[in-house]
């Protein structure tokens, strides 16, 4: 009788770690039940600066230059309520050796992030490359 109680005692330690980390797993999983929306808890880092939306980019440090003018954050629908979703309006900034129509920063952003033209054509590794030559 003495074998069976140290495989009860490890089965104990074992299942209890199994069983916190399958109630962390089921936490960790999204609540909205729309498996096929991806990014349904955040937003695309997007702003729109005459009539031409931009990305937001890594590229690493850049100097930001003169304010270019007003520019616009789109509403953002990451919790399903669109209609109360509202533009923001903001202010669209140079970044030195790169040409507005292909990219802009905004003073708000993360550091190091640019807002890269989608029409423009230009591809991340220029940019980096048009921000390391100024």
């Amino acid at each position: 009788m003495t074998s069976l109680l140290p495989n009860a005692r490890t089965a104990t330690v074992w299942t209890l770690p199994a069983v916190v980390l399958a109630a962390l797993c089921v936490a960790c999983t999204s609540s909205s039940g729309d498996d096929d929306v991806q990014g349904s808890s955040s937003c695309a880092a997007l702003v729109e600066y005459r009539d031409h939306t931009y990305t937001g980019a890594a590229v690493g440090d850049f100097r930001i230059g003169d304010a270019l003018g007003a520019a616009t954050l789109p509403p953002c629908d990451d919790t399903g309520d669109l209609d109360h979703a509202t533009p923001t309006p903001t202010t669209a900034y140079a970044i030195e050796g790169v040409d507005p129509a292909v990219a802009v920063a905004l003073e708000q952003s993360p550091d190091g992030v640019v807002y890269v033209n989608t029409a423009s054509g230009k591809e991340l590794p220029e940019i980096k490359k048009m921000i390391k030559g100024s």
